[in-house]
């Protein structure tokens, strides 16, 4: 996540034109598709960091790391649903057949953030409460 999001906010300080080509024919212009790149590219390696951090630190297995450590895990299958959905329905309008195999590893990739979610609950669940 932290590779995909550098390449992403690169790609939007340099290639928002390259992308605003590639869109339906919509009123926007070319800095505000880069710029939009850019900021989901920042927040993507942003959230790949913590991700980064937190699998690190969860093998301290504190409760609130855990419970912590889901909520992000949940977060994240959300965006590669909403993703996949974007990405299918890109797909159904007439676009490449790619859209359709984007979408079915984002949904694949949401399954298996969605299963890391349900295990970080349930583990967060199951520690011995600590000491006030």
């Amino acid at each position: 996540m932290v590779v995909s999001g550098l390449i992403l906010a690169a790609l939007g300080l340099v290639g928002g034109a390259w992308m605003r080509s590639h869109l339906p024919e919509v009123v926007i212009d070319a800095s505000a598709v880069g710029g939009a790149a850019f900021a989901l590219g920042v927040f993507l390696a942003t959230a790949g960091a913590v991700q980064l951090v937190v699998a690190v630190a969860v093998r301290r297995a504190g409760r609130w790391l855990m419970a912590g450590a889901a909520v992000l895990a949940g977060l994240l299958a959300s965006l590669l649903i909403a993703s996949a959905v974007a990405a299918l329905t890109e797909a159904t309008r007439g676009g490449s057949p790619w859209w359709m195999v984007a979408s079915l590893a984002l949904a694949v990739g949401a399954i298996g953030y969605g299963a890391g979610t349900w295990g970080l609950a349930r583990a967060s669940a199951d520690l011995p409460r600590e000491p006030q």
